[in-house]
Formats: C-alpha cells, sequence, structure tokens
C-alpha cells in the first residue's frame, strides 16, 4: 500500500499524520512536541528530553507511566521523522537535526530545567523569577537537588523575559498563563514580587478592572500562577494579597501533602493545617484561586488512616469553591533518600500504585464535594508523564 502522509495546521500546531497511524506534533517553530512511531506514544521536551508515554494494565483500570527514552533512541526517532517530513518542508535531513540541538542548546541556555508545573499550567509560558527552592529540605522530593537557590534581580529577570519571548516567536500562540517559577517564587518578598508582576504586567498590558472581557490579551497572559509554600516565612496580609492579584496574579499551588502531622513529619515537611487554613483563607478574601497538592501513599500502609482522616478533615474545613483545585499526586519514593531511609526506620510498608488509586478514590468518595461547576476540580496528578513541550 503507498504510503500517505497529510498535514494539519490548527492555528497553534502542525500535525503530520502518516498513513492515519504514525503522527507527529510540531509548535508554531517547527519544534516537535509529540509523536506516535511504532504504536508508541513519545513527548519531547524543550530541551530535547524525550519520554515514551506507556499504558498498563490493571485489575480495574488501566493507568499511565512514562519512561525517558536514551539520548541515542531519541535521535534515531528525530532522524526518521526528518527523512518522512523533508521534501514537506523541503529542507535537508542534516540540518533539520542539527537545528534541533541548537534549540534545545539554546533553551538550556534561557532557563534552569523545568523540573514541574501543575496539570493545569502545562500550556503556560515559564518565566523563572527564582531558581531551585528556598526550603529544599523536604525529605521525599528531589526535584531541585541539582541548583542553588537564588532570586534574579530585576534587570537579569527583564533580561529574561526577552530572551523567552524571543525563544517561543510564532510559538507562543499556544501558551496559556503565566507561571513564575521555581519551587516558590511566590514566597518572595512582597516589593520583589509586585515588581516582577509589574514588569510582566508592561510586557502583556491589561486593565485588570475591565471585567467585560474587551481588554483581556488574547493569550490570557494576565492569568499568572506560581507555587507558594505554606510553612515559611511571614504570612502575607490580606491587602497584600490584592495588590498582587491586581498586578496579576490569578492561582496559587500549595504543596499541603497531608493533613496529619505525623505523616508531614515523615515527609520533612514543618507545617500545620491552621497555618494552611489561614493561607487559604486569605488568598481567597483575596480572590485568589487555589490549587491543593496532597500525596496519594504517603506514610505508607502504616499511616494510611492517618493520612486518609486528617487530610479529609483539613480539606473539609477550606470552603473551596468552584475556582479551586485539588490535586493528588503519587508519592515518588526515590532510593537513598531520605523519606526512603525514614520509611525503614519507622517500619513503613508503601502502598502499591493500585492501593494508591484506591486511596484517590476514597478520598474523593468521603469529601463528598459538588462536582464541577459547583465544587472543585478533582484531579490526579501524575509527576513522572511531565516534560515541558
Amino acid at each position: 500500500m503507498k504510503a500517505h502522509l497529510q498535514r494539519f495546521w490548527d492555528g497553534q500546531r502542525l500535525k503530520f499524520v502518516w498513513n492515519k497511524l504514525e503522527v507527529l506534533t510540531l509548535d508554531g517553530r517547527s519544534r516537535p512536541v509529540a509523536f506516535s512511531w511504532d504504536g508508541r506514544q513519545y513527548r519531547r521536551g524543550l530541551d530535547g528530553t524525550c519520554k515514551e508515554i506507556l499504558r498498563i494494565a490493571g485489575p480495574e483500570r488501566a493507568m499511565h507511566d512514562a519512561t525517558l527514552v536514551s539520548q541515542g533512541q531519541s535521535e534515531e526517532l528525530m532522524r526518521a521523522w526528518a527523512v518522512r517530513i523533508a521534501p514537506a518542508f523541503r529542507i535537508e535531513v542534516q540540518d533539520w537535526l542539527q537545528w534541533l540541538q541548537q534549540d534545545a542548546r539554546q533553551f538550556r541556555s534561557i532557563y534552569q530545567s523545568i523540573s514541574i508545573l501543575p496539570p493545569d499550567q502545562y500550556r503556560s509560558l515559564v518565566f523563572q523569577l527564582t531558581e531551585g527552592c528556598a526550603y529544599n529540605r523536604c525529605n521525599f522530593c528531589q526535584l531541585y537537588r541539582d541548583r542553588p537557590y537564588r532570586r534574579k534581580g530585576s534587570a537579569e529577570f527583564a533580561d529574561h523575559i526577552g530572551k523567552v519571548l524571543d525563544y517561543f516567536g510564532p510559538a507562543l500562540p499556544w501558551r496559556r498563563g503565566i507561571f513564575l517559577g521555581d519551587a516558590n517564587a511566590a514566597g518572595l518578598p512582597m516589593a520583589q514580587l509586585a515588581e516582577a508582576l509589574e514588569l510582566i504586567h508592561k510586557t502583556f498590558p491589561y486593565d485588570g478592572n475591565d471585567r467585560s472581557g474587551a481588554g483581556r490579551h488574547a493569550l490570557e497572559f494576565e492569568q499568572v500562577s506560581s507555587f507558594q509554600d505554606v510553612f515559611t516565612g511571614r504570612l502575607r496580609s490580606v491587602e497584600d494579597w490584592r495588590v498582587l492579584r491586581r498586578l496579576g496574579l490569578r492561582q496559587l499551588h500549595l504543596g499541603i501533602e497531608s493533613g496529619s502531622k505525623v505523616v508531614l513529619q515523615l515527609l520533612g515537611k514543618p507545617v500545620d493545617s491552621a497555618r494552611v487554613s489561614e493561607i487559604v483563607g486569605r488568598l481567597q478574601q483575596a480572590d485568589i484561586r487555589v490549587s491543593l497538592i496532597f500525596l496519594l501513599g504517603a506514610g505508607g500502609k502504616e499511616l494510611a488512616q492517618d493520612h486518609q482522616r486528617d487530610t479529609l478533615k483539613l480539606l473539609k474545613g477550606l470552603s473551596l469553591c468552584s475556582q479551586d483545585r485539588v490535586y493528588f499526586s503519587e508519592l515518588l519514593v526515590y532510593p537513598g533518600s531520605d523519606y526512603s531511609a525514614l520509611s525503614r526506620d519507622w517500619g513503613i510498608t508503601p502502598l502499591t500504585r493500585w492501593e494508591c488509586r484506591e486511596q484517590s478514590r476514597l478520598l474523593r468518595e468521603q469529601l463528598g464535594f459538588d462536582p464541577p461547576p459547583r465544587g472543585p476540580a478533582l484531579a490526579l496528578y501524575d509527576v513522572r508523564q511531565f516534560v515541558y513541550v
């Protein structure tokens, strides 16, 4: 049968479809971001990282996993695609492959590794106001161990914004909103955070008082969000949060992990439910949406009841609304981590992936929240699959 290559452009991304089975998706600058090959699914990050997305059969339902593709295999896959699309692009195979390598190097010169984003922020335009994590002592987390924490000064941050916009160029229309990285950018002192938001506001002008939407930037870049921890620094006042909201801050993602003090001790997070409730309450008064992240499997089988009971109690007391989100993310136990060592000392038996899913089901069921649009969105958050595309 004769091979048939089709092209589809939706105004933001270009798809090449080969015999309806193999698909390559390119962004507005011809960067490959996702593709299927030989019945397998892949995502390619802007830094050149490639992950294969796997489907795992289970006793009741399937789930997805991801594995990192070696550099050599990734290059082979890119070469195979280059051979197929070269006639359509009227380019030389080697020229396109070299350009991809140069483009990935350019990305890595602008960004430190983008380790993770909340699922609703995968399409965000990331500006790294900070690098690393100011705390970086959670026993379970390995995301920022490879870099020291630092904040960009105003001149450096302005230069960073310019380089980011130049890098994305024609691929910018696919982005929705802005994410301030890295781990706890929203925890910066008021003056520094306000200065950064004002700079973004000047870059993407928007009248925040225009509720009709007529003055809204087409790419929703007035929608700024960031991670915020709940256990370091002084509590920001409601009025300060209102000022930040007027400057574009619309959503904060809070890594709560558990409502149980014992489980939090095992995780290395010095937080209590009273502080969480106070922070969420102040954000709600300032009309800033919250996205709360809890870990499935934290504390293993031995602390599962404590984890579930206290997490439910905490969540039910927060008066979450339809604009808020609750994410349940499976705890990944890294060999050699402090959490792994403490778990052995405490005699903790880890939950399997299927048991974590069952814990998620029980939490959702017992919360009894109204489904969206009346209640907050409840969703799984799988960090394995993330790659910034």
